[in-house]
Formats: C-alpha cells, sequence, structure tokens
C-alpha cells in the first residue's frame, strides 16, 4: 500500500515538473522570437503612421461644371437697354434688372441713359453679324441696345424682332469671331437633372456669373401677361439681370433661356425661395425661326 503511494507521489511530482518546464520553454521561445519580431512590425507600422503619401491623378482636375461653363461662357453677353428719360418707365419687369432712376424723369432730352441690363446668348454667326437670343422683357422700351461681349467689347445692337407671348427677343451685332451656343432637344430634360445658369446678375459688374441647381419641374404652366408658356422650373439662383441667359445640362450644352422667378406668394405675406423658370430650347428654337422669318419677309 506505501508502495502504491509512493509511487502516486513521485508521478504527481514528474507530472507538474513536466508542465512547469513546458511553461518555462514556451515563455523563452515566445520572449526571444515572436516577441521582437512583432515589435519590429509594430514600430514599421508607426513609422509609416504619419507619412502622407502624394498619389498622382490620371484624369482631369476640372470639374464637369466648370468643363461646361467654360464651353458656353464666350457666347454669353450683357445686354443693355437705354431709353430715354422722359416718363416713368412701365415696364412689369422693371424689378428684374433695376430699372435707372433716371428713366422717371420728366426730361424731354433726346439723350438715352442705361435703364436696365439683362443677359444674352449668341447662337448663330453669318455673313459677318451674330446673332442674340434674349427675353422680350430685357429690350422692353429700349430707344437703343448695346451689347457687352464676355471680353468687354461693347457694340451697338439691333433689334431684329420680338415676341412678348413667349418673352424672347432676338438682336444682331456685326461682329465676325464669336463663340456661338448649341441648342439640344429640351423634351429630354428631366426632374433630378442637374443644370447651371450663367448671367450678368445686378448687371454687367457681375457679368458670366455661374450658379447651379438641378431642374424641379418640366411643363409649367406660366401666364403672367403677356407672357403664356410652358417652362421649366429649376432651383438655380436667378436674380436681376439673369433674364435672357441659357440654362445648360452638364454637358454644356443649351436647355433654355432663364426667364422670371416667384419672389413671394401672390399677397406678398411670404418670401419664397427656389423657384426660379426658363422657357425651354424647343420653344425658344421655334420662336427664333418665327421672330426671323417674319422679320425677313417669309
Amino acid at each position: 500500500m506505501k508502495n502504491r503511494e509512493h509511487t502516486l507521489k513521485y508521478f504527481l511530482i514528474g507530472l507538474i515538473s513536466a508542465i512547469i518546464g513546458a511553461a518555462i520553454v514556451l515563455s523563452c521561445f515566445y520572449a526571444f522570437y515572436l516577441l521582437p519580431a512583432q515589435t519590429k512590425a509594430a514600430k514599421s507600422s508607426s513609422a509609416s503612421a504619419g507619412i502622407t503619401k502624394v498619389v498622382n491623378l490620371t484624369g482631369s482636375s476640372t470639374s464637369t461644371a466648370t468643363a461646361a461653363y467654360n464651353k458656353v461662357k464666350k457666347a454669353v453677353v450683357t445686354v443693355e437697354n437705354y431709353q430715354k428719360p422722359t416718363t416713368e418707365s412701365s415696364d412689369y419687369f422693371s424689378q428684374w434688372f433695376g430699372s435707372s432712376s433716371s428713366s422717371s424723369s420728366s426730361s424731354s432730352s433726346d439723350t438715352v441713359q442705361l435703364a436696365a441690363e439683362g443677359t444674352g446668348l449668341i447662337y448663330e454667326s453669318d455673313d459677318g453679324y451674330a446673332y442674340i437670343v434674349t427675353n422680350n422683357h430685357v429690350i422692353s422700351g429700349a430707344n437703343e441696345l448695346q451689347v457687352l461681349m464676355s471680353d468687354g467689347t461693347k457694340v451697338k445692337a439691333k433689334l431684329i424682332g420680338k415676341n412678348a407671348t413667349k418673352d424672347i427677343a432676338v438682336l444682331k451685332i456685326s461682329m465676325t469671331k464669336v463663340t456661338t451656343a448649341t441648342f439640344v432637344n429640351s423634351s429630354n430634360v428631366q426632374p433630378g437633372q442637374q443644370v447651371l445658369a450663367i448671367g450678368s446678375p445686378l448687371g454687367s459688374d457681375y457679368a458670366s456669373s455661374l450658379t447651379s441647381g438641378i431642374v424641379s419641374a418640366t411643363d409649367r404652366q406660366i401666364s403672367d401677361d403677356p407672357i403664356k408658356l410652358t417652362a421649366i422650373q429649376t432651383d438655380v439662383a436667378l436674380n436681376p439681370g439673369n433674364s435672357g441667359g441659357p440654362l445648360i445640362n452638364m454637358a454644356g450644352e443649351v436647355i433654355g433661356i432663364n426667364s422670371m422667378k416667384i419672389n413671394s406668394t401672390e399677397n406678398g405675406s411670404e418670401s419664397v425661395e427656389g423657384m426660379s423658370f426658363s422657357i425651354p430650347s424647343n420653344t425658344v428654337v421655334a420662336t427664333i425661326k418665327s421672330i426671323v422669318n417674319a422679320a425677313s419677309g417669309n
């Protein structure tokens, strides 16, 4: 019996010793082999953590909006409306481009003064002349019209014709080297589509200004005597002077001509933001054709 107890005792002592020995061996292995490798990796990671790598871009840094703007901007002009300062202006759109205080004078002078400014778009060049489309309300009441080009050149303009219902007017200037814009089918315009507007908000001091937004809706019915048309609604920021400027897509193609916006509710009790309206390009092109044909007797 005692022999068995001694044998069991020695067995347990040997087992415990073996376990302790194995633990010591594993600890040494970890300390001398695994730990240095992990420390080295950690140092490598720490050393590179604060380094910013410069990556060479393969594409252009120019945004789509910038490219679209650059494609059209030279075709966008400021239209200046000069009037004789004889009677108070009756232009119902005067709030759009800020009639000059001189326009309310009772003077009978034959000298014309700047009464209003809007925007225009060069759409065609032919036989030494450039043709410009703008809004009818931009040129309303004018005794003389001048056009300020994107490079600062100013030239006199001749009114070819106008359509008050569609709020479109066509001008002609004597100039050959011009940039013309391209109209595309406005039937393809969809709500949610990104759009840009180029114009002269508050006049020529801010010519070639760019604003952006989306199409809010198509086929909006606008009826504000004498205007009656179907318009594209957007949330693009338009201000006095933007009238007559282009509404373009992100490819730099004209899908409309900016015409008006809603500033407040009908009774004026509440202000309104983000409700601008543009004449669809299909309507613009058809109206231009009608005006030019009528002027030429066709």
